[in-house]
């Protein structure tokens, strides 16, 4: 458990490689990070698309870090 006041470093998936989402998330793993920041880009708040449910689902099957998800919205 963490505590209220210890810091969290949450790189961003968006920063990694597109093509190898898993290589990046092994990268965040290896630098001893347990969290992954995902930014969920609609479409809808924000003009531009990130990646939707099924990317996530293939993360999620291929990384034990803790996803920490914020849609993003104007």
């Amino acid at each position: 458990m963490q505590s209220l006041h210890e810091k969290i470093l949450a790189p961003s998936i968006l920063a990694g490689d597109h093509a190898d989402l898993k290589s990046s998330l092994r990268e965040i793993e290896a630098a001893g990070l347990s969290w992954v920041h995902l930014d969920i880009m609609d479409g809808h708040f924000v003009p531009n698309l990130t990646f939707g449910p099924q990317t996530i689902k293939a993360m999620r099957s291929a990384s034990s870090l803790f996803f920490r998800c914020a849609p993003d919205a104007r």
